[in-house]
């Protein structure tokens, strides 16, 4: 492959994997900024808030596409001359009131449940990559190698696509319990083959995780973590901006935040119960909670009707915007990230440690490898499904001023290894890309800021 590469993400929007959606336009943006030519395919539903100025985005389907059983051609043309109306306008009458989650079973049923992963849209993908001369075409969700490799089949063999298993275990658990995990391994293992590049992880214990349960070989990964925004000044946001979304708030009480998609595997019943044991004690905290969702509204309502249950005091919220974000992790005494699953990664947590945030995770998973740096952490662990633990560590960190200031000190140099810059590099080292930027090593790296 010769030449300046022409980059191209394929990203499920609609909020339903917003991870992945943040790592990818992360990597996408930083790309552009570097001079690359980068464009954007919308899967479900596009954001083009989220995309800087100057990419190309374009819809590759619409979620309308999935609202039944079998992929609807029909369904999904409705669905873009809905996306072209205001807001909210249209969608519901294509997309109905079922939440996304049905549609995720529906896209897994279309790329793994038939002999070739929906040919109509592989060869749509194709059409868009030659249309856009793109060389390397980006999977922030491994789930989706099957249509890459299948619109390489399809007469598109002049790219090459490179995966990056992120969110893939929501994928993984639909497929068992939906007696297609065997199938969904197969799958993957031949997308992963044919890569030209080993497929991407965001911590070693996925790499381990992938390789176990999914039977790729352990050579045929790499481990890059995921990127974040590294706020290199201690100048907090006003506190206004988190006034207008929770009124309630006061300024002498520590703000004890969770952020994150408010969905069944993310712990907030595990925080609602230490919380709980919390202010039986008399501790006194604010507790907010605020994040998307894949099942519509119902996920916050189930948090907000425990809260009540508890008697627990609740701020709440769902997606806030990027300025409200950061005021809430910058304003907060700690982030707690009490996911029930084994998580890979979790940007949140190097978001708030880049804010100078203390954070407080369980004690498995990837998760677990964002917090310390030889001797010095950023936060604390409990038990993983322990809200007794949890409200014990939670309590401790909220009456040691002591140990509060010396993680708050180590967060925010922790989280300088997760510099989004960093990340680019090592993207660009992995697909063998020389960046048009030249810069100094930093940890034997090529690094496009110089520290």
């Amino acid at each position: 492959m010769s030449g300046k590469p022409t980059f191209a993400f394929v990203t499920i929007g609609g909020g339903l994997h917003p991870g992945p959606v943040v790592r990818d336009l992360t990597l996408a943006n930083r790309l552009h900024r570097r001079g690359f030519k980068v464009h954007v395919y919308w899967l479900l539903e596009g954001r083009r808030d989220l995309v800087d100025p100057g990419i190309e985005q374009s819809l590759l389907c619409h979620g309308a596409r999935y609202r039944f059983g079998r992929p609807s051609e029909i369904m999904d043309r409705l669905g873009l001359l809905a996306a072209l109306l205001p807001e909210g306008l249209g969608q519901r009458a294509v997309l109905g009131r079922e939440g996304g989650e049905r549609r995720l079973v529906n896209l897994l049923w279309a790329l793994i449940g038939t002999p070739e992963s929906d040919t109509a849209l592989a060869r749509r993908l194709g059409d868009f990559v030659t249309r856009d001369g793109i060389s390397h075409l980006m999977l922030g969700c491994a789930t989706l190698g099957p249509l890459a490799l299948a619109a390489k089949r399809l007469g598109g063999d002049t790219f090459e696509y490179a995966l990056t298993f992120q969110g893939d275990a929501r994928f993984a658990d639909c497929a068992r319990s939906q007696g297609l995990f065997e199938r969904y391994r197969e799958r993957l293992q031949a997308a992963a083959k044919g890569s030209r590049w080993p497929s991407l992880v965001a911590s070693a214990d996925g790499l381990k995780r992938v390789a176990a349960e999914l039977g790729i070989a352990e050579e045929r990964l790499r481990v890059i973590h995921s990127g974040v925004e590294v706020r290199r000044q201690a100048v907090r946001p006003p506190l206004w901006m988190l006034k207008n979304v929770f009124p309630g708030l006061v300024e002498d009480v520590p703000i004890v935040t969770c952020f994150g998609r408010q969905d069944a595997g993310k712990g907030h019943d595990l925080l609602l119960y230490a919380v709980k044991q919390l202010q039986s004690r008399g501790v006194r905290l604010q507790l907010v909670i605020c994040g998307g969702s894949t099942v519509a509204a119902s996920g916050g309502r189930a948090i907000v009707d425990l809260a009540g249950r508890l008697g627990v005091a609740l701020h709440h919220a769902g997606p806030v915007s990027a300025a409200v974000r950061d005021s809430l992790l910058a304003h907060s005494h700690c982030l707690v990230y009490p996911a029930v699953d084994r998580e890979a990664s979790g940007l949140v947590v190097a978001e708030a440690m880049s804010h100078g945030t203390p954070v407080l995770i369980p004690d498995h998973g990837g998760i677990t490898e964002l917090i310390r740096d030889g001797d010095r952490a950023g936060g604390l662990v409990f038990r993983r499904w322990d809200s007794g633990d949890l409200a014990c560590q939670l309590g401790y960190l909220l009456a040691n001023e002591v140990l509060h200031r010396e993680l708050a000190r180590n967060a925010r140099a922790i989280a300088e290894r997760y510099d989004a810059e960093r990340m680019v590099d090592r993207v660009l080292q992995h697909l063998g890309v020389p960046s048009p930027t030249e810069c100094p090593e930093v940890d034997g790296v090529p690094s496009a800021v110089a520290r």
